[in-house]
């Protein structure tokens, strides 16, 4: 089972195909140069990196979540049902609508304009929802039963701390010294943290750096191990922000894009090839077709399937898009095969074909059958 053949993508160092061929349509005949020219702008299409919106009502934390996150093409968008406002326009590639508890009407209104695979609701200050964190998962699940829309709860003030900050061998120790105390009541509300003691000026840094939940979360870390180091319990503060599986589902929904993107890609070097007449020493249609069945299309063809909404769930067991050896390549070509004779729209059965060519030409290059 030979596992040495990796079409991933263009060879390390070596020059992207497509830009290839662009190159070679730019100085060939009249007609390859327009169609080299429409090729290169549908490639820069396919590559611009994916628009990010962060938005919602006023209050809700837009510009704490997009501080968290730190992502270069997140925008951050004027409040939602601002009086004598317009509400903004959401027509990003990902949406990420930030609610500070149960959605308003104005919260729906503004989600029922973007698609649900577009959109992300983050059910931010997260802390202040019931006593523990599960409270806030229950309310996640039940945000995102109501809206269809995937929902995720963070508190978007201590992930900024924590990418911002560290956790001082000063810190460690006041808050050693607290948890020491063993005083339920220490941190169930800032007054309480706050009231008079010899050591104010430390519980009033503290507060200020790390907010009470980060407190709390310090102190439940170190009553359970005193022996937690300043590096542990800074992971164990930006785990507890929840920002982590926002990232992550932040990056499957690129992931997502860019996959779909590739796919449209191909279409408009189909169309090309399509339109392509040879005549006038014109080679655009050869070489655009022999583009489609090469490698790097197959390889596209195939994530552009996988991501296609009407079958990604039948994907949702691979660990990734790539298979393990040939024998792996060969079970999902035939079990893609048997998608695309079921039962299915148009759109869906034209993606599993893709992802069923895209895992026969992987088990040629594994196997070696195609060499």
């Amino acid at each position: 089972m030979t596992t040495a053949v990796d079409l991933t993508g263009p060879v390390p160092g070596g020059a992207d195909p497509l830009d290839e061929l662009v190159r070679t349509l730019a100085i060939g005949a009249a007609a390859d140069q327009l169609i080299g020219e429409r090729l290169g702008a549908a490639a820069r299409r396919a590559r611009r990196p994916p628009v990010i919106q962060i938005t919602g009502r006023s209050g809700a934390g837009r510009s704490t979540v997009a501080a968290a996150l730190a992502l270069i093409s997140a925008v951050e968008t004027g409040p939602v049902d601002e009086p004598g406002s317009p509400d903004p326009v959401l027509d990003g590639d990902i949406v990420v609508y930030v609610i500070a508890g149960a959605p308003l009407p104005a919260d729906r209104r503004a989600l029922d304009a973007v698609p649900e695979q577009r959109a992300v609701v983050v059910l931010n200050k997260a802390d202040a929802i019931g006593t523990r964190w599960s409270d806030a998962v229950a309310a996640a699940e039940r945000c995102a039963a109501e809206l269809g829309i995937a929902t995720v709860p963070v508190v978007a003030s201590l992930a900024v701390r924590t990418r911002a900050g560290t956790v001082s061998a000063d810190d460690l120790a006041a808050l050693r010294a607290l948890a020491e105390r063993d005083d339920p009541t220490l941190t169930l509300a800032p007054d309480l943290f706050l009231a008079p003691g010899p050591d104010l000026a430390v519980r009033e840094r503290l507060l200020r750096d790390w907010d009470l939940y980060g407190v709390n979360c310090a102190l439940a870390a170190l009553r359970h191990d005193s022996r937690i180091g300043t590096r542990a319990l800074l992971q164990l503060l930006h785990a507890a922000s929840g920002v982590d599986p926002l990232h992550g589902l932040l990056h499957r929904r690129y992931e997502q894009i860019g996959a779909l993107r590739g796919g449209e890609l191909l279409d408009e070097i189909a169309r090309l090839a399509a339109r392509a007449v040879p005549v006038g020493g014109s080679v655009a249609r050869d070489l655009l077709e022999h583009h489609l069945d090469g490698d790097e299309a197959r390889w596209l063809g195939l994530r552009a399937g996988l991501a296609c909404p009407q079958v990604a769930h039948l994907a949702a067991g691979y660990p990734s898009p790539a298979p393990a050896d040939a024998d792996d390549a060969l079970a999902r070509a035939h079990r893609w095969r048997a998608v695309a004779g079921g039962d299915l729209p148009a759109p869906a059965r034209r993606a599993a074909l893709r992802v069923h060519a895209g895992y026969v030409r992987l088990w040629e290059r594994l196997s070696g059958a195609g060499l």
